[in-house]
């Protein structure tokens, strides 16, 4: 088990990735402490991760505000004595009947709460747990970024304001590298194209079967497949690898 002995907080850990994510780090020997604004999903998620002899720590957190960020890293810490990974995953992407919001639609209330969740709370976490990783020479950021951050163009379901939250988190994740780097902390990000989730099925039949056009490899990616970049980036073998964004999305976008 590559994380054995580790302590890591996954957000967004109530459902689809995040949710993957925390299980596939809790497998890795891993203590997970899972955020999410909806609480009972997060004692869902810890509840699965005991069930295999994982340990875990639920916590009802909304990430978008940088008190409850702060909270969270300090009961994680008074917890378990320590945080050693930072995985970002929390994110919303609103759709209109299952498709694109046209950026003139989008309200300063829309924009503003989904930069705060899908960008605001790497900021914020990040600022948290740095201290910590700081003064033991060591950590690992690791954040949800995506292939719609990259991509302004493509025909597909995302919105104006979470391809901006989006392409905030990947230039972030090389601010945040850049400074953390003489402290022995890597930060990175990875970058899904069409992953079958929760957030997948919010998307209408049609928008789907065009993105499907779109990827060499004529499906769409699993959450395993993304929850295996987000453990080599958490683990000791990533160590030299840092302000990096990894593409997952079946050849859509190559780079």
């Amino acid at each position: 088990m590559i994380l054995e002995g580790k302590v890591a907080i996954v957000t967004g850990a109530g459902s689809g990735l995040g949710k993957g994510i925390a299980l596939g780090f809790a497998k890795e020997g891993c203590s997970v402490v899972v955020c999410d604004i909806n609480g009972d999903s997060v004692k869902e998620t810890k509840k699965e991760i005991e069930q295999f002899g994982g340990k875990a720590l639920a916590i009802t957190c909304d990430v978008s505000s940088p008190d409850e960020a702060i909270a969270t890293v300090k009961k994680t810490v008074e917890t378990y004595g320590k945080i050693d990974i930072l995985a970002n995953v929390a994110g919303i992407s609103p759709k209109k009947d299952g498709n694109k919001i046209p950026f003139y639609e989008i309200t300063p209330e829309e924009w503003n709460k989904v930069l705060a969740v899908n960008l605001s709370s790497c900021l914020y976490f990040g600022s948290a747990v740095a201290p910590y990783m700081m003064k033991q020479k060591s950590g690992r950021i690791i954040s949800m970024a995506s292939i719609a951050g990259k991509i302004g163009s493509e025909w597909g379901p995302a919105g104006a304001h979470y391809r901006a939250s989006k392409a905030g988190v990947i230039s972030l994740t090389q601010c945040m590298a850049f400074e953390l780097a003489p402290y022995g902390i890597t930060v990175n990000a990875v970058a899904p194209g069409r992953i079958q989730t929760p957030m997948a099925v919010n998307t209408s039949d049609e928008a789907n079967q065009a993105m499907l056009k779109l990827i060499p490899m004529q499906r769409f990616g699993t959450i395993e497949e993304v929850v295996n970049v987000f453990i080599f980036y958490a683990s000791d073998k990533s160590s030299y690898i840092t302000g990096e964004t990894t593409d997952v999305n079946g050849g859509w976008l190559i780079d």
